[in-house]
């Protein structure tokens, strides 16, 4: 057999490698489909959240100058509280959000 046969049927060998590995690489994709999909909704509905807590947040702060003014305590007291909620709240969409930016197949392969 000439070194050209050889390298053509090494080439075929490479060849046929490779097309194993990516039907097992789309297999691995598809079977993360829905996973993924799902992904993208959290995202969009964390980021949605988010927007809506960082609004309520900055109608907060706009009303502290005008609560200290009064200085009534518990006005202060019920403002900081509703502060606290909706940073609370800010933080625990934007850690949702990073949740969902993991990758399904990454995670599956720890």
């Amino acid at each position: 057999m000439s070194t050209k046969q050889s390298k053509m049927k090494e080439i075929q060998a490479q060849k046929k490698a490779l097309l194993e590995e990516q039907r097992a690489l789309r297999e691995e994709l598809d079977s993360t489909k829905g996973e993924r999909k799902q992904q993208r909704s959290d995202r969009a509905q964390a980021r949605k959240d988010v927007r809506e807590n960082k609004s309520e947040l900055r109608k907060l702060s706009a009303k502290v100058d005008p609560t200290f003014k009064t200085a009534d305590s518990e006005v202060i007291d019920a403002l900081a509280d509703s502060v606290m909620e909706a940073a609370t709240a800010l933080a625990t969409n934007v850690r949702k959000f990073g949740e969902s930016c993991k990758d399904p197949v990454a995670n599956e392969d720890e």
